[in-house]
């Protein structure tokens, strides 16, 4: 769904540093004008490293964005992500009352004025919920890349590598939504110079910030659990990005396998396509991509690792791709984690003889890699994904 982020326009990186959390904006003087979820608690806030803004955002801050769009966005800055927009209210789906009931209830020891028995949810929880769970992500992001958070703590030792704060990006990621879709497309020609009305991810060079903004009504998004699932895929593309900085582009099927890998392990049953507008046919999607994937293998469909190294853009990933792409990233991850850390890591490190990043010879950058960190040639690969799927995957 979305598009590709803007290539990268290096800039000093004395003018990346920013400071990093705006003053406390003061709490409500009115119970309606609360947080439902925390009551503008600022110990409670600050125990669990948020806050509702003010906050810089996009390229002015949210106090500009609600003046000049006459509208009074709900706001949340989470550890390392700041979400700005609107989420209206939803009413739980019967056959989801429990799940709701469950992920509430976990988080009553950190909110003590959440309820968990929500029949319907207001901005104020939906915004909070999506913070935990993009926290969650962030969280499942360090895990996969073999890091620490402290990895990213000590301004001096990010300063010689070349990167910020947050994963190697200098400022917080952010999430924009929308309701209605001419708002949108009014911000994203205003701020970025592009009238586009599908979900799109946006490199924010002066602040060193990834943002990604999506409108509700464009993408047809009613279910609260569908608008996470696409912000988290589109923040699965924005992390693996903003990892060590971001400096240069990653190899396709990376982007791809990560942005539906993130998605499918928050919740299987919604599917967001990356792809170059017009480009992509999914024809009969459906949401079980396991005996899919199967069906492909003992036909002799999809592409090789060989062939998925090869492929330069999104206008080169298809429907089958995707599905491909998702498969050999979640059998990595699961076969050699260790190993795929720090094979991700050395592809989002290198550096050329004058000591800058180094996005050249990527192709063979991945194979070189396979074998020092796998120990396969992308033959042997290939042969050990087949293996895992015909004993993993489901026929049906």
């Amino acid at each position: 769904m979305s598009g590709r982020i803007r290539p990268l326009l290096l800039a000093l990186l004395a003018a990346l540093l920013a400071a990093d959390a705006p003053a406390q904006a003061e709490r409500p003087k009115h119970r309606k004008d609360r947080c439902s979820f925390c009551d503008h608690d600022p110990e409670v806030l600050a125990r669990n490293k948020m806050h509702h803004g003010p906050f810089p955002f996009a390229r002015t801050d949210s106090l500009a964005i609600a003046e000049e769009g006459v509208w009074e966005p709900t706001l949340l800055e989470t550890e390392h992500f700041r979400i700005l927009g609107d989420f209206p209210k939803w009413k739980v789906e019967a056959d989801e009352i429990k799940v709701y009931r469950a992920e509430l209830e976990a988080l009553m020891d950190r909110w003590p004025e959440v309820k968990s028995k929500q029949g319907t949810l207001d901005p104020w929880y939906r915004i909070h919920l999506l913070g935990e769970r993009l926290e969650t992500l962030y969280s499942r992001f360090l895990q996969l890349t073999g890091s620490k958070e402290e990895d990213f703590l000590d301004p001096e030792r990010n300063l010689m590598r070349g990167i910020g704060r947050y994963l190697g990006q200098h400022e917080k990621y952010e999430v924009m939504v929308f309701e209605d879709a001419n708002p949108y497309r009014e911000f994203m020609r205003n701020t970025w110079g592009l009238g586009y009305l599908k979900p799109q991810c946006w490199n924010n060079v002066d602040r060193s910030s990834l943002w990604f903004g999506v409108n509700l009504e464009t993408d047809v998004i009613h279910h609260d659990k569908h608008l996470s699932a696409v912000v988290i895929h589109n923040i699965g593309h924005n992390m693996l990005n903003g990892y060590m900085h971001y400096s240069y582009e990653v190899p396709v099927w990376l982007y791809a396998g990560i942005g539906h890998w993130a998605e499918k392990s928050f919740d299987g049953r919604f599917d967001t396509f990356c792809s170059i507008e017009g480009n992509l046919d999914v024809g009969k999607a459906t949401h079980d991509w396991a005996p899919q994937v199967r069906k492909m293998l003992m036909k002799g469909r999809g592409a090789s690792f060989a062939q998925l190294i090869r492929k330069k853009s999104l206008a080169e990933i298809g429907y089958e791709d995707h599905l491909i792409s998702w498969s050999k990233f979640d059998f990595l991850v699961q076969h050699k984690p260790e190993a795929f850390g720090a094979w991700l890591t050395e592809l989002k490190t290198r550096k050329d003889a004058n000591g800058f990043p180094d996005g050249t010879n990527m192709d063979e950058a991945q194979r070189n890699g396979f074998k020092e960190h796998f120990g396969w040639t992308l033959a042997k690969a290939e042969e050990e994904w087949q293996e895992w799927v015909k004993a993993t995957y489901p026929v049906k």
